[in-house]
């Protein structure tokens, strides 16, 4: 810390016991001193904005989420007959998804009922789109916005880093969870697929905490997909089109919002403004983006 010419903030630091609910009773009582404050351990801690309980169980990062996501649905829904469909759909993505996708790979093995919440928060946000009553089914709106449910998105990112994983762009921390399977039969028919993961059976484990753990559901995951999907290199997968179309996609409409924006500031036809621009968008900075 001297030679980088860095400092600890005494007042921002917080401790987290990370322990099963057993062992958290076995423990002595625990305190870290530090720049002449006593710092106790706490229930949860906050890291890159994602709330860490001290069992793992993710659920006050639920609920933290969900409260922030509620909030900017009811200040959608109140601007919603201002936009049209390209509009909401931008917008719901920008606010909504994006947060419910940031480190949803923590989420791994998450209860039902807080997936349930999350599932909830989703729902709502197709309904919204697609303006459709309140008690709508909602899995033909995710169907028609091609979105994956809360429980396939976090399958979906955790896939996703398997694959980097396994062509050696993840980081190294996360590559050594993993290991290809080295079969010990090779007259199997398994023995000649070389995609597979080593899968790792731990039966001192819980299954609740198992769920959770990406050494020992990730393999379990990668292998349950099909070969042919597991065996696509870089250059079989449209991942890198998909991305730069979304990214060009995301550059024009950014460069269509600061037009607008500056366009609002200087006080253009501000009382018309948001009925006259072509996807009208104008009522955005009151969602403070």
């Amino acid at each position: 810390m001297t030679k980088n010419m860095l400092k600890l903030n005494d007042y921002e630091i917080e401790l987290a016991v990370l322990t099963s609910p057993h062992h958290s009773r076995l423990l002595p009582p625990i305190c870290l001193s530090l720049g002449g404050k006593v710092i106790y351990p706490s229930d949860y801690v906050r890291n890159l904005g994602v709330i860490f309980d001290s069992q793992l169980p993710m659920s006050q990062h639920v609920k933290s989420l969900c409260t922030g996501l509620n909030l900017q649905l009811r200040n959608i829904s109140q601007l919603r007959r201002f936009l049209d469909f390209d509009s909401a759909h931008h917008i719901v993505r920008a606010l909504i998804l994006s947060k419910l996708d940031y480190g949803n790979g923590l989420l791994l093995g998450l209860t039902c009922s807080d997936c349930q919440r999350l599932q909830k928060i989703q729902n709502w946000a197709a309904r919204l789109i697609c303006q459709a009553p309140k008690h709508d089914h909602a899995t033909p709106l995710l169907h028609k916005l091609h979105w994956l449910s809360v429980d396939k998105r976090i399958t979906f990112k955790v896939l996703c880093f398997v694959y980097r994983c396994v062509h050696h762009t993840a980081p190294e921390y996360m590559s050594t969870c993993i290991s290809l399977s080295n079969p010990t039969r090779p007259g199997l028919r398994s023995a000649m697929d070389t995609t597979r993961l080593t899968e790792h059976n731990n039966t001192r484990i819980p299954k609740s905490v198992e769920k959770r753990s990406f050494q020992l559901s990730a393999p379990q995951l990668w292998n349950s997909i099909p070969a042919e999907i597991r065996a696509c290199n870089e250059n079989g997968v449209s991942n890198g089109a998909l991305s730069l179309r979304q990214r060009s996609e995301y550059r024009r409409l950014d460069e269509q919002l600061n037009a607008l924006w500056d366009a609002f500031i200087a006080g253009e036809k501000s009382t018309r403004f948001p009925f006259e621009c072509s996807h009208r968008v104008a009522s955005v900075p009151f969602l403070q983006l």
